[in-house]
């Protein structure tokens, strides 16, 4: 198979400013992926991040303290640029806009890249990017459309782990929660776009065994708590704070709760399916670019409490339909979202003399 054969690229720097997310995650999970292939790779990032550790089993770390002062700031990305050309590598990628400050210039041997998981916000830092990775198509419409040249943009999705066969649930007793009750999963930063109080507002309208676990945290966060106290469901909604890996608590859950307004790609979509979960999901881009309605989820338009609501009732009443979505979700991770095949489009494109 294609997948099989020896990587082009053979050195790869990274540079990330990221605290603790779903970006962050990936970036780990694909430098994991490219180091199994053979990559070698070098990181800098802000010091004493929390996946520091294990971002270094798989490529040389270096900390650097990010300036906000203009003269600083030459000094550092000049530094950078001297360990870049010292280590050899022919490509380096920054994540998000906020790496983009900090790319070296490229020249013949090295090329750059910003690998973006939200939309851009405009190009004044982006100097030295030669090509724009988004992980969503919309991404990279919204970038061509604010002026960014077509032919210098690429669409390259995501992939997550498969979950260890050994993979031990959370007891739900440690939660408050009944071990006979339908959980509702949700999961990411506290913020208006992510929705918490649809999530809130749908227990509100489902059966009383229908409980909700929130995963995250954010400013607001004690709104979403006053919220649920209001419509009188504290008892069956869980804040359960921010977890660097969730995957125990998606093992324990029942249903993939995504009623976000604004998804670029929607990770957790990819996190649902690869935990064996159906998938519930706002028409937001992201879910609705990964979602076939019906076949690997149910999607309703965003905001729209009663629709969501509707989605949850349908599964509560039919097995058949919880299963049916439950098996599409598996077979399209597996067969658009592998990890081989985004390694194999990332090769080709690092790799590559001219933007393709």
């Amino acid at each position: 198979m294609a997948t099989d054969q020896p990587m082009q690229l053979k050195k790869l720097a990274h540079i990330h400013l990221g605290v603790d997310g779903g970006a962050e995650k990936f970036f780990v999970r694909l430098a994991g992926a490219l180091a199994r292939k053979g990559v070698d790779q070098i990181a800098f990032i802000r010091p004493d991040r929390p996946w520091r550790d294990e971002l270094a089993k798989h490529c040389d770390v270096r900390e650097l303290r990010f300036s906000r002062s203009h003269l600083k700031r030459h000094f550092v990305r000049w530094g950078i640029s001297r360990e870049i050309r010292k280590f050899g590598a022919t490509a380096t990628m920054g994540w998000m806009s906020p790496a983009s400050k900090w790319l070296p210039a490229p020249g013949p041997d090295m090329r750059t890249f910003l690998r973006l998981g939200d939309w851009p916000d405009g190009f004044h830092t982006y100097g030295n990017v030669q090509d724009l990775i988004g992980n969503t198509p919309d991404i990279i419409h919204q970038a061509v459309e604010m002026g960014w040249p077509e032919a210098r943009a690429h669409v390259i999705s995501n992939f997550v782990d498969p979950l260890p066969a050994d993979l031990t649930p959370v007891n739900r007793a440690d939660f408050d929660t009944p071990e006979d009750a339908t959980v509702l999963i949700h999961l990411g930063r506290f913020v208006r776009r992510k929705r918490f109080d649809l999530a809130v507002q749908a227990i509100a309208g489902l059966p009383t065994h229908v409980h909700a676990w929130l995963i995250g945290d954010g400013e607001l966060m004690n709104d979403t708590r006053a919220l649920a106290q209001s419509l009188g469901v504290s008892d069956r909604v869980h804040f359960l704070g921010w977890q660097r890996d969730p995957s125990p608590f998606l093992k324990a859950a029942d249903i993939l709760f995504c009623p976000t307004d604004e998804e670029p790609l929607g990770n957790i979509v990819l996190e649902g399916w690869n935990a064996g979960l159906p998938v519930v999901a706002t028409a937001s881009p992201g879910p609705s670019w990964l979602i076939d309605d019906g076949v690997n989820g149910l999607l309703s338009p965003c905001g729209d409490v009663g629709a969501l609501t509707n989605s949850v009732s349908r599964i509560l009443a039919s097995p058949d339909l919880k299963q049916a979505l439950v098996q599409g979700g598996t077979a399209k991770l597996a067969d658009q979202y592998s990890e081989a095949g985004v390694v194999k489009a990332y090769d080709r494109l690092l790799s590559s003399p001219t933007a393709r």
